[in-house]
């Protein structure tokens, strides 16, 4: 997510400033990998670069491939196949015992801005999406457009004769479509608008189906976290850098008036005010996706800021402070509700996960990380004792198939 939001700053920067750039993309994984499908590095024509696709052994090597692709203008993909210990080609030494594949994408300054504001709508999207890529044809002359799902699956959206060229997108989101590119006459996009179940299924790990001479691959991109922090003081400031930092979409609660001092204490989030803890729903958007932190140090505020995240149905509820504390709030809770408003299930207090350390830094590692887990569905455990594969499906990604299947 991290690489997901810096490339999106990167794209706009460089179609403002009308500077090409090659986007390398990781659209395939079989084996180990460092950050799986999905992941993504932007080169400039300078050789400098943004963001990561492995762990620093493949960068320097596609800033060579991307110097090649910038100058023939056009995509294509570079393979690294080390299950069988044979990359002395290359001589990386890597011994990751994995094939990876890494689309290079010649993007000049419009197409850029685009595919900024493309992969941030997905970003900004309240459940997963699905980006299908075509990886294998020859290239061809980009376009855009939205288009209706019922009108790619009757195949009247496309030109009859035309192939799909390497680096078309197409992204599904709930019932909408939007594509990137050239697909050719339509059957190719709608086969993948058929299989972009399957794709979500599949989740981090990626999926690629050929149809015909085409190939396509398929990525989830989960929405980015929406964190909400409910309280302004000094301990919420690592909180929010974290979150920025992680690519999180970071808003602060603030009860007092919010004035510029705010934006130099909350770099990266977003700072609203709002007076009434128990209106919090009409100063921010919650959505089942919401991850919310409480931590006013003030009871009756942070009664009243639980009471309206419980509503929304927010996907993961912090409370700062002792149990007993957070009992008391329940129990206050459950007297204006007349039902028994417990732990459990999205609220979390003492909130964080157990690291140990102290200080604001330390405390707020441990929130971030225990939002982190609960959102992905994982346990915090070690990855040493994991035995099913580390870039699995995500709680967004399994919000968005449910929400499809019902």
């Amino acid at each position: 997510m991290t690489t997901h939001r810096a490339i999106v700053d990167e794209l706009s920067r460089a179609g403002a400033a009308d500077e090409a750039v090659v986007l390398a993309t990781v659209v395939r994984v079989t084996g180990s990998s460092y950050g799986g499908v999905g992941a993504r590095m932007l080169i400039r024509v300078d050789g400098s670069t943004v963001g990561l696709v492995s762990g620093g052994c493949l960068e320097s090597d596609l800033a060579e491939h991307a110097r090649r692709v910038h100058e023939s203008d056009r995509a294509e993909v570079v393979r690294y196949d080390t299950r069988d210990d044979e990359d002395a080609p290359w001589g990386l030494g890597l011994g990751c015992n994995g094939l990876i594949d890494v689309l290079l994408e010649p993007l000049q300054p419009a197409r850029a801005k685009y595919f900024a504001e493309f992969l941030s709508r997905a970003l900004e999207a309240d459940r997963a999406s699905v980006l299908a890529t075509v990886i294998r044809v020859a290239p061809s002359k980009a376009n855009t457009s939205f288009v209706d799902t019922e009108e790619i699956l009757r195949g009247d959206s496309e030109t009859p004769g035309a192939s799909p060229s390497v680096g078309a997108h197409a992204l599904f989101t709930g019932n909408r479509i939007e594509k990137s590119g050239e697909w050719g006459s339509g059957n190719t996009l709608a086969r993948a608008t058929a299989d972009s179940d399957d794709a979500l299924a599949a989740g981090r790990r990626g999926l690629v189906r050929e149809y015909g001479p085409v190939e396509v691959a398929f990525e989830v991109v989960a929405p980015a976290v929406r964190l909400v922090i409910c309280g302004s003081g000094p301990d919420v400031i690592p909180i929010a850098r974290f979150g920025s930092e992680l690519g999180w979409d970071v808003t602060v609660v603030d009860h007092r008036p919010v004035d510029d001092s705010h934006s130099a204490r909350f770099p990266g989030a977003r700072v609203v005010e709002c007076a009434e803890a128990s209106h919090l729903g009409d100063a921010v958007t919650l959505t089942p996706g919401t991850a919310g932190v409480v931590m006013s140090h003030h009871i009756s505020r942070d009664t009243d800021y639980v009471g309206a995240l419980l509503e929304t149905g927010a996907a993961y509820i912090g409370v700062l402070g002792p149990r007993a504390r957070t009992e008391r709030m329940l129990a206050d809770l459950s007297a204006r509700k007349g039902t028994p408003v417990t732990l459990g299930g999205p609220l979390f207090a003492p909130v964080g996960i157990d690291i140990g350390g102290e200080g604001p830094d330390a405390i707020a590692l441990a929130i971030v990380a225990e939002i982190a887990a609960v959102i992905s569905g994982r346990s915090a455990g070690h990855l040493r004792d994991k035995t099913g594969p580390l870039h699995g499906r995500t709680n967004l990604e399994n919000h968005r198939s449910e929400t499809s299947e019902a």
